[in-house]
């Protein structure tokens, strides 16, 4: 086991995310392949407030989740302020992450 120089943000999509997703194809619904999905973001692990933490990383991970549902950026929604991202999503961090796996980290 290892202490990794690392914190991480864990995201977990909320309703208007889903609603969101769900409208652009709405003959295909997204909530069952995403209600209760996770991601986890690996972060620069020194920050002394959690809010600012979140804030300096929240427009790259709002991108990388909406990318990861549609890829045209003309539908993604217009003004992804810190207010919607937390509206959106329901957020963990964790000041410090540790790897339990015996194997490698990267791959040689």
């Amino acid at each position: 086991m290892e202490l990794l120089n690392r914190s991480a943000i864990t995201i977990t999509a909320k309703e208007p995310y889903i609603n969101w997703a769900n409208s652009l194809t709405p003959e295909l619904p997204m909530q069952a392949k995403i209600l209760g999905e996770s991601h986890t973001y690996l972060t620069n692990p020194d920050f002394d407030n959690a809010e600012k933490h979140l804030k300096k990383y929240y427009k790259t991970i709002f991108e990388n989740e909406l990318f990861g549902i549609w890829t045209d950026e003309n539908d993604w929604p217009k003004n992804r302020s810190f207010k919607m991202f937390c509206e959106w999503f329901q957020i963990e961090i964790s000041d410090w992450v540790e790897d339990l796996s015996t194997k490698h980290l990267f791959e040689d």
